[in-house]
């Protein structure tokens, strides 16, 4: 009984990591002064931006018991999540020497979030209907 406790745990965890990760990801390159970016594609920060965050989102969105990820609360919960972080996360870059607290750079991180939100939910949309399984099922997958 004790190995299946534990081996719950594991799995929680495990759903629990790609976001974390992101997130310290997220943190680390935020706190440096200067980042290396290529030059002449205008747009590429925010791209960036939109991108870890699209990450994020769909990476949150494995926080949700099964039954739940094919939800559209899931799907809000996750962008909203994602989009305080993103606030929190430009808070932090105003203290960061040669870094600025930008509203831009927060609207393409809660972008990115709804984006990654959105294809995490139809994705798992997605999974369900090719299992032919409806939202009762879902505990089942």
């Amino acid at each position: 009984m004790r190995q299946g406790f534990a081996g719950e745990n594991l799995k929680k965890l495990i759903r629990k990591l790609p976001a974390l990760v992101t997130a310290a990801l997220i943190w680390v390159f935020s706190s440096q002064s200067v980042l290396p970016r290529p030059r002449g594609i205008p747009g590429f920060d925010k791209a960036m931006h939109f991108a870890a965050y699209a990450f994020l989102a769909a990476a949150l969105n494995l926080w949700f018991p099964r039954k739940k990820r094919g939800c559209l609360q899931a799907l809000v919960l996750t962008a909203c999540i994602a989009s305080v972080y993103g606030i929190i996360d430009e808070i932090h870059q105003y203290f960061v020497p040669g870094r600025n607290c930008s509203f831009w750079d927060w609207t393409a991180d809660t972008l990115g979030a709804a984006a990654g939100a959105g294809a995490a939910l139809a994705v798992w949309r997605f999974i369900i209907h090719k299992n032919g399984q409806d939202q009762s099922g879902l505990q089942n997958l």
